[in-house]
């Protein structure tokens, strides 16, 4: 195994993706054992896609995507601007607060990595604050999307692990909430000894403070719903992931009605792209995994 984790940190060095590191680094311990049919790649590869609970997945990205374009993550944001704005660190603080925001939503870091990159990063730059800092915060604050549920990892790690995914994604909470308090910390230091000010001077008012929850309240009972619903066994990993979807949907026609036609196109188009990323990355860490546990 020692081949296989020099050749794993060299593929990542060299910038390959992660996927493919794992695939080759995994199919090399094959090379050093002849004596194992050269078939077990392959049947690891297909057989790790065909667990059941699995499918939460597809589902939990495909929830995720429809509610970012069904306008809820522009609620997010305006909530993100009331809870945070006032704080020393301006829209850095605002993109910790919207990463806490977005667990309920995407359960991806990536993909909230991705989108604060291109609702927030210009204007940070913009208002003053280095690219350095900017990418910095982006991408620490994108850490706490994965830790409130739906986490992907905490289903993952459920699945392989025969872990209860309604204990992890209870366990979830605490730890997010400490690391947001710990990063906006960080912020507000470096914030104070930079000179960045910060996004709103004025106090919110209660009226902008409702207006704000009314918008935003939809995507934070998200994950109490779905906690409970695992909690209380009235759904199972796969069949919250249905719910998820349905919820979006509703939430974008019925409530906030900004879901049409091209925006629904939109959102398969990008939960193929990445569930298809997930997927594989999934699929080929059975080779390397059966390595690791010989």
């Amino acid at each position: 195994m020692l081949v296989v984790a020099i050749a794993f940190a060299i593929l990542l060095i060299i910038g390959m993706p992660v996927a493919f590191a794992i695939g080759i680094s995994g199919v090399l311990f094959f090379l050093q054992h002849p004596e194992l049919p050269f078939t077990i790649p392959a049947q690891q590869t297909v057989s790790q896609t065909q667990n059941f609970a699995l499918l939460a997945i597809p589902l939990f990205i495909m929830a995720g995507n429809v509610m970012n374009k069904s306008g809820i993550t522009q609620e997010l944001l305006n909530l993100a601007s009331v809870i945070a704005g006032r704080l020393r660190g301006g829209l850095a603080q605002v993109s910790i607060a919207l990463s806490a925001l977005m667990g309920g939503v995407s359960g991806s870091a990536i993909a909230d990595a991705a989108m604060q990159s291109r609702m927030l990063g210009t204007e940070m730059i913009r208002r003053g604050l280095s690219r350095g800092f900017a990418a910095g915060v982006l991408a620490f604050s994108s850490i706490l999307t994965p830790i409130i549920p739906p986490g992907l990892g905490f289903i993952i790690y459920g699945t392989i692990g025969q872990v209860s995914i309604g204990r992890l994604f209870a366990a979830g909470f605490v730890p997010a909430f400490l690391l947001w308090v710990a990063l906006a910390l960080t912020v507000s230091i470096i914030a104070r000894r930079r000179g960045y000010p910060a996004a709103r001077t004025t106090r919110p008012s209660l009226r902008e403070v409702g207006s704000a929850l009314r918008g935003g309240i939809w995507a934070l009972l998200f994950p109490i719903i779905l906690l409970a619903g695992l909690r209380f066994g009235i759904f199972t990993p796969s069949e919250i992931g249905a719910f998820a979807v349905i919820y979006a949907v509703f939430i974008g026609v019925a409530v906030y009605r900004k879901l049409k036609a091209r925006p629904f196109i939109e959102a398969l188009e990008g939960s193929l792209a990445d569930i298809g990323a997930v997927m594989f990355l999934i699929a080929l860490s059975a080779v390397f995994s059966y390595g690791i546990i010989l």
